[in-house]
């Protein structure tokens, strides 16, 4: 039987008087997983809103978006008879006038980082992580 398991891929930034600062997170342990946005399963029955909203909070502590922009179609794999979708999505956390100073990262969170967007490019390592990133930078200008 074929099984389709749904993700959603959340970059959280902010817009400042410096520019735009996006959040890269790393999770535990650290040597094991690459810097990128937030991530999560979409549980069954469950909105994709719902599970952007439940991801964000648990790993950054966010409670609510400024704008949730999404990003592009959902990016598919297949490998077998498992399926894997994700959804990319944005979630601006802070504007010039009020922005995000602390965060309450989750347990299973090892490190994080507001990075500028060439640093944030280059620290990503998955290809479809940089291109999200590239479309939502071109959004933004």
């Amino acid at each position: 039987m074929f099984q389709l398991e749904h993700r959603v891929r959340v970059f959280v930034f902010q817009v400042l008087e410096q520019g735009t600062r996006y959040l890269l997170l790393r999770q535990r342990p650290k040597t094991e997983w690459p810097l990128g946005p937030v991530i999560g399963p979409v549980n069954p029955g469950e909105k994709l809103h719902d599970a952007i909203l439940r991801e964000v909070r648990a790993e950054t502590g966010l409670r609510r978006p400024v704008h949730l922009i999404e990003l592009a179609a959902p990016q598919k794999e297949l490998f077998g008879e498992m399926g894997l979708c994700e959804w990319p999505f944005a979630w601006q956390a802070g504007t010039p006038q009020t922005p995000v100073h602390d965060l309450a990262p989750g347990p299973m969170v090892g490190e994080f980082a507001w990075l500028p967007f060439q640093e944030a490019f280059q620290r990503l390592e998955v290809a479809t992580d940089r291109d999200a990133l590239v479309r939502l930078q071109l959004s933004l200008q």
